[in-house]
């Protein structure tokens, strides 16, 4: 894991070493600097073994399943928010039930395979295939923590 920091903009940025999970890594990054609620700009790289939540139905309460994208792929988008676990929308405790660590990562994301093929949709798990950079700004006066 790389980090590099524009501090006029306040702008980190952590590298997601080839094999290594995306959202450990995120998680780890932000919980080093005692970051609480982190904004997710975007990212640059490439992918492997992701898997996207998306919803089934149009009508509520929230049900989704999961597409899993085999190969390696570029990432085209990523966004998202990461805050403490205790302030995860109650709707997506569901669908994202992992509770090992106190941050909730909510990402969303698109990325293309071989052939011009996009998938997308709510980062439920993936890793970096070469190397993947992910932009973020902390929020809530966290920034120069």
């Amino acid at each position: 894991m790389a980090e590099k920091v524009n501090s006029r903009m306040n702008i980190f940025e952590v590298t997601v070493g080839k094999g290594e999970d995306i959202k450990a890594v995120i998680t780890n990054f932000i919980l080093d600097r005692h970051w609480k609620n982190v904004y997710i700009t975007g990212a640059v790289g490439s992918v492997i073994d992701m898997v996207f939540t998306a919803p089934t139905q149009n009508h509520l309460p929230l049900r989704c399943g999961k597409t899993p994208v085999s190969g390696a792929a570029e990432i085209l988008s990523m966004c998202g928010e990461v805050m403490p676990i205790e302030d995860m929308d109650p709707d997506l405790e569901e669908i994202y039930p992992d509770k090992d660590s106190p941050l909730f990562v909510h990402i969303h994301a698109s990325c293309a395979v071989a052939g011009g093929h996009v998938y997308g949709g709510g980062l439920s798990s993936g890793r970096a295939f070469r190397a993947l950079r992910v932009f973020m700004i902390p929020l809530d006066g966290d920034k120069n923590e």
